[in-house]
């Protein structure tokens, strides 16, 4: 987050189904995102997280837009993230976001998994187009 170009991006808490009260362990937030805008018109997602009881309510579609309006207005023309191969879930969400694979980088977390890197073109697919 101190990276020069990063940003962080907070989701505002999320409410449970009981009328006013939050989830059991939620810390205040619903989820957060940390990207950094790259100085040759590239962003790059570095992380995204959303809490298990917010998942599939549009936080995270949320964040992912909110950041691609930011790193557009960086003068970011495209953005990267990495995922793991075997995240089916982040996949598909990503994919769903006009994400598309670029290759393979062999054993990138430290329990040896394969990260996918993907791309998206913010000119053409700009944030929710």
């Amino acid at each position: 987050m101190r990276r020069w170009g990063a940003f962080t991006l907070v989701a505002e808490p999320v409410k449970s189904r009981a009328k006013g009260s939050s989830p059991a362990g939620i810390s205040g937030i619903g989820g957060f995102l940390v990207a950094e805008s790259g100085n040759r018109g590239v962003g790059h997602i570095i992380t995204i997280d959303v809490l298990p009881e917010a998942r599939r309510s549009g936080v995270g579609s949320k964040l992912l837009s909110a950041a691609e309006e930011r790193l557009l207005g960086s003068q970011c023309r495209r953005v990267i993230l990495e995922v793991a191969v075997d995240n089916r879930p982040a996949l598909t969400f990503y994919k769903r976001h006009k994400y598309l694979l670029v290759k393979t980088i062999p054993h990138y977390y430290s329990n040896g998994v394969d990260a996918l890197m993907m791309q998206k073109d913010l000119l053409l697919h700009g944030p929710n187009r």
